[in-house]
């Protein structure tokens, strides 16, 4: 910048000029930004970058078959976790990472337990999840790792009385057993010619009309086999999200079950209840008529409504919902959406240690009772997409039923005297 003060009118003159020019450019620069517009990477937030650079991969895996009985370091979690999902963790206890150090030189094994539908006593039930990224083992430091959910599980001898969760608040060894997945073939192939599986196509007419002739071999109509068909429930499934994620849906049952599972905004007994089924085409069925309830997420505390269900989108390649851990090692498990209703914002905002590199977060309370609901993240860059949105906090929500309008009563039954009187007063009527 020139120290120089400008003296006559022709340099104020020359000097407005510049300026101007200047302005023009900073809008024309502006405008690009907007026109240019990015939209953000998924990925990003599934790689749970804000952890930093210092996790390495760990080597070797642990193949579990159903049935499997061991002991294995367990700790409480506040909700549920899905075969497949991926759980960041920092441990900040010394005793915790100490477990956890020795874990990593065996078989990299540890479980979560999934409390019961109050959210306060263990159900006995819990997911084993396998290390696959890690800081260094030191136990003098904080211990930072990824995990991946695989298998199922239960206490070997379940609890005869009911456990606090804060009884596992720390890392204890227990026996448990890998629940089983069972998945069965398609119901109507024992009965079907193999010399028509030439025109059998799915959703057809003719495919259709098949099927009824395999049903008339058997005991019951087609109605009941379509029930539990795979290839209906997935259509289901793949229609109500494909508005919402834009990564493609699994194909395998066990893991589309699964994945269903934790992209749901459910109540944690109907959480529990999905995870307890054994049989994935059972669970399909549960999550097919749950998803055709209409609700909105509302406060635990005071039921105020926080979010509709139609606002939900994916901001993570998981799906809308994901694990994230914070600077104190708490895991929290959020869903992305795209605005909120009664909700307020409680500090400044922040780009420190933020879930969605690029985006800065503010804490969201309820607007009535204050409690915490989750976060709005804001872009720092104007060309950014999706410029806001907001994380609910799906421990601090529950689903709840919209309220629909009562129906109207029902006219009463006219009669010859009623009708009558109605004419008198209004001849113009011809009802």
């Amino acid at each position: 910048m020139d120290d120089n003060v400008l003296g006559d009118g022709d340099d104020e003159r020359n000097a407005a000029g510049d300026g101007d020019e200047s302005m023009a450019e900073e809008n024309e620069n502006d405008n690009d930004d907007t026109d240019d517009e990015e939209d953000f990477d998924i990925s990003l937030a599934a790689s749970h970058s804000y952890m930093g650079t210092g996790l390495v991969a760990v080597s070797g895996r642990c193949v579990l078959e159903p049935g499997w009985t061991g002991r294995v370091p367990v700790t409480a979690h506040h909700g549920i976790v899905f075969p497949g999902e991926i759980v960041p963790m920092m441990l900040t206890n010394p005793q915790d990472a100490a477990v956890l150090a020795q874990t990593l030189a065996n078989d990299k094994l540890f479980g979560l337990l999934c409390p019961d539908e109050s959210g306060t006593v263990i159900s006995g039930y819990g997911v084993l999840c396998e290390v696959f990224e890690a800081s260094g083992t030191d136990v003098a430091q904080v211990l930072t790792f990824k995990a991946r959910a695989n298998h199922r599980f239960r206490f070997l001898e379940m609890p005869k009385y009911s456990q606090p969760v804060q009884i596992y608040n720390r890392m204890r060894m227990v026996g448990v057993r890998v629940l089983p997945e069972v998945q069965l073939g398609e119901p109507l192939r024992p009965a079907r010619l193999p010399s028509l599986d030439r025109w059998r196509r799915q959703r057809t007419q003719l495919d259709t009309r098949l099927r009824n002739m395999d049903a008339a071999q058997t005991p019951w109509p087609l109605f009941v086999y379509d029930i539990f068909d795979y290839h209906r429930m997935r259509q289901t499934i793949q229609e109500y999200f494909s508005h919402i994620v834009k990564t493609p849906i699994p194909e395998d049952p066990v893991s589309l079950s699964f994945w269903t599972a934790s992209n749901l905004t459910l109540s944690p007994k109907e959480r529990l209840a999905l995870f307890i089924v054994d049989d994935a085409l059972l669970r399909l069925h549960m999550e097919v008529r749950l998803i055709q309830k209409n609700n909105v997420l509302c406060c635990t505390s005071c039921s105020t409504e926080i979010a509709k269900r139609e606002h939900i989108f994916a901001m993570s390649s998981e799906g809308v919902h994901s694990n994230y851990t914070n600077l104190g090692g708490y895991m929290h498990d959020i869903v992305t959406v795209v605005s909120t209703s009664h909700t307020e914002l409680s500090g400044a905002p922040s780009a420190e240690y933020s879930w969605f590199p690029g985006y800065t977060w503010t804490v969201a309370l309820c607007a009535v009772c204050t409690t915490h609901v989750g976060w709005r993240f804001d872009a720092l860059k104007r060309n950014l997409r999706p410029q806001q949105f907001y994380g609910v906090c799906r421990n601090n929500v529950v689903p709840c039923e919209t309220r629909r309008p009562a129906p109207a009563p029902a006219p009463a039954p006219r009669t010859r005297t009623t009708l009558i009187y109605q004419l008198r007063e209004d001849p113009l009527d011809d009802t």
